[in-house]
């Protein structure tokens, strides 16, 4: 059982999943570190044969300290069926949160193409906006900042205990 001891960087975070993985027969997890791929989350997690991706994250920040980078990788995975969470040390708590971007879309998308549509007419005559997690783009124009269209992030779990949080987890993935 490995419960909280102070976290202080995504290193020893790593450390202490590590750590747990290798006492379980069933779990893989595998720290991936790469500079081809923006955005990729760091641990990819096998648990009884349900895949999931982890984020690791040491600090409270805007977004949970997300990039955009990220932010979009979650956002594309989470639309086509998989699972990508945040592991967050809580140290107020003595434990550990569990967090996913739930996504833009509980954001009405059809206000924001209504908005699009109009903004361009209104704006001018570029017909090929971009959306990102705080702004709407228009070629021809200046950034447009939405403060309501920013990711919403749901606690999935939380647990002062990282086996009990991964065992939940895992229980609450469907294949």
């Amino acid at each position: 059982m490995l419960g909280f001891s102070l976290v202080v960087n995504e290193s020893q975070l790593w450390k202490k999943i590590n750590s747990l993985q290798k006492t379980q027969k069933l779990w893989h997890f595998t720290r991936i570190e790469s500079a081809t791929v923006r955005g990729i989350p760091d641990v990819n997690c096998v648990i009884n044969g349900k895949e999931f991706w982890l984020e690791l994250k040491s600090k409270v920040g805007k977004n949970y300290g997300l990039s955009n980078h990220q932010i979009n990788w979650h956002l594309k995975r989470y639309k086509v069926g998989g699972f990508v969470f945040i592991l967050l040390p809580c140290t107020k708590e003595k434990g550990f949160k569990l967090l996913r971007i739930v996504g833009l879309e509980s954001y009405d998308q059809s206000y924001s193409q209504s908005y699009l549509q109009s903004y361009s007419k209104n704006r001018g005559s570029c017909d090929h906006n971009h959306i990102t997690h705080n702004h709407i783009r228009n070629h021809n124009d200046h950034n447009i900042t939405i403060h309501e269209h920013k990711p919403i992030f749901q606690l999935v779990n939380q647990s002062q205990d990282l086996l009990k949080l991964f065992q939940e987890l895992s229980a609450s993935i469907k294949k």
